[in-house]
């Protein structure tokens, strides 16, 4: 405002002081009004959980959530994480994080719940790796910025000296000679079924080279995507090296590779939460994954996934909540190990998958699967809300995975939330279940990925920042759990959860009919 402004009052005259005053104070007096009315608003959404434009009467069991509660099984998950080298994984904390869900099953749930348990291969590093060119001349080349030991890629070995063969195809007639050489493969193959043929043929160790595109090594996994029980696992090292590195590779005669990582088979499980009531022929997979990576105990990821399932559970049974259709929770086990508690599960059932266990579990059809429910990550720090875009979908889930994404957005919209619609291609439990035609969605809030200003003006929080800074690091731990945000998708969670649940014709929903 202008210092040549109208009198607030009128035309009435005021006393000079007191403009002076208020000029110098005006500014003060609107920025603390505006603070007290953020206040309000702040108390008012504290006190009642939601925006005004909240509606607890026609939605009660999203209200009856408890985010204390989810904070508890939270604050557990840590304490089991810490007793367990800070670590959730398959080979640490996972077995007792999964003892503590099924005590809470039994004491307080409405289901009949079980272990589906599977092998799963763990792969360490235990020491640094090394590659050096020795001939035609010394080059010493640094880890992580111009090579990588893949993930999955063989057991510790050292090769002194060794002679380099140069792959410039991805089949065995074509590569020539590699016995007793280190393959250095320069072709766009695929990664598994080229370093297996290579090892087959008596390679001592394979060097993918990448394309001038990417400017560092790739950590891609050399294994079989659906890997089960019984099947092969790579031996020899499997190293990725930049365009540049590899450049120098094809023209070197002998390299040194020192390597030192393990590969295990180990025993464990997913849980299986089967309802007692609803239509079987109508099912709703509810899953998060309940383990961690190796250096971290996994709080955001997926502590507040499979915590909020948890409590979703357990208060539907409280509420003595009745489906229609039957709910069927799920606790994946050696997700960040490649989705493998998922992809047993559903192979299993659509592909007659079969272990030694197999004979004990209770079956659930597979045909009786009408969608899936994700749920990873609801609780980043510097959050933006997630909607799964169902249009990714393969064709035979799509309208499917269309339909449940417009159930979490009516959510949003009710509550005048800010979201975001986000692919479904890849990287967490809903993949194997869309891959086989069961329609999927859910609810995320993001995890290394940087914020934009556009997005920082839209959602808040700090632009330039990752989502979640201590994605897949050791500081994810209580104090990296944003409150808001795993509120807020908790309760999407169970809005959707009790919605579809309640859908007397699911399956023409799912359909698209018009009358939807």
């Amino acid at each position: 405002m202008s210092s040549t402004s109208q009198p607030l009052l009128g035309t009435r005259s005021t006393n000079p002081s007191v403009s002076a005053w208020w000029a110098s104070r005006s500014r003060d007096v609107l920025s603390l009004l505006t603070v007290l009315l953020l206040l309000g608003t702040g108390l008012g959404i504290w006190v009642y959980g939601t925006l005004p434009t909240s509606d607890p009467s026609t939605n009660p069991h999203e209200y009856a959530l408890s985010t204390d509660n989810i904070r508890r099984h939270l604050s557990k998950l840590l304490d089991i994480a810490r007793e367990h080298n800070n670590s959730r994984s398959v080979t640490t904390g996972h077995s007792a994080s999964g003892t503590y869900v099924l005590s809470q099953l039994e004491r307080f749930g409405n289901c009949d719940a079980h272990k589906q348990r599977f092998v799963s291969p763990v792969w360490t590093v235990t020491q640094t790796p090394t590659l050096c060119v020795r001939e035609p001349y010394r080059v010493d080349y640094i880890h992580e910025t111009d090579f990588e030991l893949m993930r999955y890629g063989g057991r510790s070995a050292n090769i002194t000296r060794g002679r380099v063969a140069v792959a410039r195809a991805c089949t065995a007639d074509k590569v020539g000679d590699v016995n007793g050489r280190v393959v250095v493969v320069t072709s766009k193959c695929l990664l598994f079924e080229t370093a297996f043929m290579l090892e087959q043929m008596g390679a001592r160790a394979v060097v993918f080279v990448r394309s001038m595109q990417y400017k560092q090594p790739s950590r891609a996994r050399v294994r079989l995507v659906e890997w089960r029980e019984g099947d092969p696992l790579m031996t020899i090292p499997v190293l990725s090296a930049t365009h540049s590195v590899g450049q120098v590779l094809t023209h070197a005669s002998r390299v040194d590779i020192e390597t030192h990582s393990q590969i295990d088979e180990v025993e464990t499980f997913n849980i299986l939460c089967v309802g007692r009531t609803g239509d079987p022929r109508n099912t709703i997979i509810v899953g998060a994954h309940l383990d961690s990576v190796r250096n971290g105990p996994g709080i955001n990821d997926n502590g507040s996934g499979s915590s909020s399932i948890l409590e979703i559970q357990l208060t539907l049974a409280h509420t003595k909540f009745d489906p229609h259709n039957r709910l069927v929770f799920a606790w994946w086990g050696a997700e960040e190990d490649g989705l493998l508690g998922s992809r047993h599960f559903v192979h299993t059932m659509a592909h007659n998958w079969t272990n030694k266990w197999s004979v004990y579990e209770p079956r659930i059809e597979w045909s009786d699967i009408a969608l899936d429910l994700n749920f990873d990550m609801l609780a980043s720090p510097n959050y933006i809300a997630l909607v799964h875009n169902g249009t990714d979908a393969p064709r035979n889930a799509r309208i499917g995975s269309q339909r449940i994404q417009r159930v979490f957005e009516n959510y949003f919209a009710r509550h005048q939330y800010t979201y975001e619609v986000t692919d479904m291609r890849g990287g967490s439990d809903f993949l194997p279940f869309v891959q086989n035609g069961v329609p999927a969605g859910g609810v995320l809030t993001g995890a290394g990925e940087l914020k934009t200003i556009k997005e920082r003006l839209v959602h808040g929080g700090l632009a330039r920042a990752a989502l979640d800074t201590c994605y897949h690091r050791d500081c994810d731990t209580l104090l990296n759990i944003n409150i808001d945000a795993l509120q807020k998708m908790s309760r999407a969670a169970m809005y959707a959860v009790s919605t579809l649940a309640s859908t007397v014709d699911l399956r023409g929903y799912l359909a698209g009919h018009p009358e939807f």
